[in-house]
């Protein structure tokens, strides 16, 4: 072979070699190795292909889209551009939630109901499949607006458990939240639809349990998506109650807020209980800061009935009204 052609024969090589070792690592991302142990702990089950993030040629994408999800070239109309490929990998994919200072900066999807999500990844695939644990993909209310903005946008999301090696798109960082000083440090919270960005100002964190039993037959049902001007008093009434430590952050009944929701297993892992993490829509003209002097620890916040119980207390919330949403 011609000595002066070889240095451009060696780059071709190379570089048909390198376009072969990406694709096969986009393909390759969430299966497992010949011991059983996951290839990308950071992406299995949660997150979207290290070639949706880095922004891979659709040629490599292709290889990652499963059968009932056909990549694309038409969009919503209006649709950011930075949402168009995870968009044409998903077409569920309602949205994008991040905080600022966290780890948490991932894909938003809406399924049908509220329980295919729980244990589908981006991929529509049911996450053991990707991962040993079940930890669907953070995913929108069903009953909550795609394209707008309901009054309450309630997001759902697994934990991890796990404190080392965790898919950084689960919920596990709002835990961070039951520590006044993690709120003081990130307040904001950035949602987009897949046409406008939004930014929220967190003005309450809170524990609720899910089943009447546990709470003197009350069940708080914050995750209600329509509430009336009206009828959201009474929801501002049993957020305050029950809200770790003040945040000084107003939160009135014409105010749109967005709900991030988890579970939690502060009371035992007998009673079911959710992380709530509130956050309301920034006022026109407001600043993202926030007067740290007004953040003040809340240490009687109230607790399920059943917790009393335990501690032989007696709960000062047991003859409080008891709240239920309404549209009206």
């Amino acid at each position: 072979m011609n000595s002066k052609k070889l240095p451009a024969v060696l780059c071709a090589v190379f570089a048909a070699v390198s376009v072969l070792f990406i694709v096969l690592s986009i393909v390759n991302f969430t299966k497992d190795s010949d011991d059983g142990t996951v290839i990308d702990k950071e992406t299995a089950g949660l997150v979207l292909a290290q070639g949706v993030q880095a922004d891979a040629p659709a040629a490599a994408l292709d290889a990652v889209i499963s059968n009932n999800m056909k990549a694309q070239g038409e969009y919503p109309a209006g649709i950011r551009e930075e949402l168009k490929q995870a968009y044409s990998i998903n077409n569920d994919l309602v949205g994008w939630l991040s905080i600022p200072g966290t780890e948490l900066d991932t894909a938003v999807v809406q399924g049908g109901d509220n329980n295919y999500y729980l244990k589908k990844d981006f991929y529509n695939k049911t996450t053991y499949e990707t991962s040993s644990d079940n930890y669907g993909n953070i995913y929108l209310d069903y009953r909550c607006l795609p394209d707008g903005l309901s009054k309450n946008m309630v997001i759902h999301g697994h934990t991890t458990g796990r404190s080392d090696g965790i898919p950084k798109q689960s919920f596990r960082s709002l835990y961070d939240y039951r520590n006044m000083n993690h709120f003081i440090e990130n307040p904001i919270i950035k949602y987009s639809t897949l046409t406008e960005e939004y930014t929220y100002k967190i003005c309450a964190v809170f524990l609720s349990t899910t089943q009447g039993k546990d709470d003197n037959g009350y069940f708080f049902n914050y995750i209600y998506p329509d509430m009336s001007e009206s009828n959201m008093v009474g929801y501002i009434e049993q957020v305050n109650q029950r809200k770790l430590y003040d945040t000084g952050v107003s939160l009135e009944p014409a105010d749109k807020v967005l709900t991030l929701s988890t579970c939690i297993y502060d009371y035992g892992k007998s009673i079911d209980t959710r992380l709530v993490v509130v956050a309301r829509l920034l006022h026109e003209g407001e600043s993202e800061s926030i007067d740290t002097s007004l953040v003040k620890d809340n240490p009687d916040y109230r607790r399920p009935q059943v917790w009393y119980n335990s501690k032989g207390k007696t709960n000062p919330y047991k003859n409080s009204t008891d709240w239920q949403p309404s549209p009206n």
